[in-house]
């Protein structure tokens, strides 16, 4: 339901507080790196949305002498937790999960017309669930969300009906890719980005009964807590349990699961609604529960459309203190 990226400005038009961020040669490297990505941009754009994915397939064949470290990392994590031991069945996971990564890129770039109701009518369906949650404004809500399915559409898609949802964000490392991004994102509609630096922002915007997004199945290192993730202990953030919690909000996942040709099923779905303080013995308890709950309900649906999942991700990397060494 968020974005974990974004910036501020328009693309080329880097504030002079910026540049002193960064000597020549470095900025050098950034338009180059910006001219090359506006490059691959207009390339990409000559595609219809619908054909993106049989795009990603003939990049993905076409590079595939340079994939191999995302092959390899791929092939470790899924051998692992998915138990997939045949190697033709294997090769054919990691080869389509790399497309459905490569499709989640191109369909980024093709991120300008998610602002078009027409585009969203024909390229997403809504769940009734999805739908009854926007209706309902008796509470604010948080959106656990994954690196799962497209994570990009459900902030445009929710903005086509009139439900503006705000998203914990980032900045981009490169200052004109991240302006860029920033003017496509913030031209879906939505509620607009909430840097992490801001975090203080958060509480007081749920109790005011808004929407708040996140994108939260990352490595937390050893500020998280250790949750049983798809048959493994994972350190995983608390910030969406948490925050519903004390924002006196819903807890709720969302979920956009690629159809073919484009399309996308978008669902929702609320797990946990305030009531009073009680609910919990305390905010830990109420951090370890409900962060449970929608890892849980994550796990599922990975288990349902497991190439759709971003496999990449160092997963996990941190262990547990009982463990004697960390694996990826």
């Amino acid at each position: 339901m968020s974005v974990q990226q974004t910036g501020s400005g328009a693309a080329g038009n880097i504030p002079a507080e910026e540049k002193k961020k960064f000597p020549l040669k470095k900025r050098v490297s950034h338009v180059l790196e910006f001219g090359f990505t506006m490059l691959f941009f207009g390339i990409i754009n000559l595609f219809p949305f619908s054909a993106l994915h049989s795009v990603a397939k003939f990049f993905r064949i076409l590079l595939s002498p340079f994939l191999n470290s995302a092959r390899r990392r791929r092939r470790a994590h899924v051998s692992e937790t998915l138990r997939i031991t045949d190697e033709q069945e294997l090769k054919r996971f990691v080869n389509n999960n790399l497309d459905n990564t490569i499709r989640s890129f191109f369909e980024l770039m093709q991120a300008w017309k998610m602002k078009k109701k027409k585009f969203i009518d024909k390229y997403v369906e809504f769940g009734e669930d999805s739908l009854a949650i926007a209706a309902d404004k008796e509470q604010g809500v948080v959106f656990a969300e994954g690196h799962f399915g497209n994570w990009e559409i459900p902030i445009p898609a929710y903005a086509s009906i009139g439900f503006r949802v705000f998203f914990s964000a980032q900045k981009l490392s490169n200052p004109y890719v991240d302006a860029w991004t920033h003017r496509t994102r913030i031209g879906y509609g939505g509620g607009g980005p909430i840097y992490q630096k801001e975090a203080e922002k958060f509480i007081p915007l749920l109790r005011r009964k808004e929407p708040l997004g996140l994108v939260s199945d990352q490595d937390a290192g050893h500020d998280g807590i250790f949750i049983n993730f798809l048959g493994r202990m994972a350190a995983t953030h608390t910030g969406p349990a948490l925050l519903a919690y004390l924002g006196k909000a819903k807890l709720a996942v969302g979920f956009c699961i690629h159809q073919g040709k484009g399309r996308y099923k978008f669902y929702s779905r609320i797990l946990y609604r305030f009531k009073n303080k009680s609910d919990f013995a305390s905010s830990r308890e109420a951090a370890v529960e409900l962060t449970k709950l929608w890892v849980g309900e994550l796990e599922k649906e990975i288990r349902k459309y497991p190439e759709q999942y971003f496999w990449v991700h160092r997963r996990w990397k941190t262990r547990p203190p009982e463990e004697s060494k960390e694996v990826a």
